[in-house]
């Protein structure tokens, strides 16, 4: 009686783990996405909630308290440190109104560019729904 593997039984092994690791790498790929989108909505609030103590203190979007004029929002990138995922901007900023948007770094088709603007709209430019890629 032999003791051992045959080759088949083998090659039937190495399989199942090549199918589980797959599965296993692709659901982990997803995962750092929706986190990476996750902190760049974030970043999109927090900006927002600037933008929205900027009125507040000026009565106006697109001016600093000491008058002069916005030229850049006070975070440009998610995450604020390290290598940057999303770069973070304005696509319109006006007295009484403004978009911000974060770009990805990397091409994400479901979800694309998300904005957010002054009334609290939230938007995507990918292939997604609004609701899959903000409230994900």
């Amino acid at each position: 009686m032999n003791k051992g593997f045959t080759l088949i039984e083998l090659l039937v092994a190495i399989m199942i783990v090549g199918i589980l690791s797959a599965v296993a790498v692709s659901s982990y790929q997803d995962y750092i996405l929706r986190a990476q989108r996750a902190d760049a909505k974030a970043v999109l609030l927090e900006v927002a909630g600037w933008m929205e103590r900027n009125y507040t203190a000026t009565g106006s979007y697109n001016v600093n308290p000491a008058g002069d004029a916005i030229a850049a929002p006070p975070i440009t990138q998610s995450p604020r440190d390290g290598t940057a995922r999303y770069a973070v901007s304005f696509s319109a900023i006006a007295a009484q109104s403004f978009t911000a948007r974060a770009v990805p770094a990397r091409a994400d088709a479901e979800c694309g560019t998300l904005t957010l603007d002054n009334q609290g709209v939230q938007g995507e430019s990918g292939s997604g729904t609004v609701a899959d890629c903000w409230q994900r």
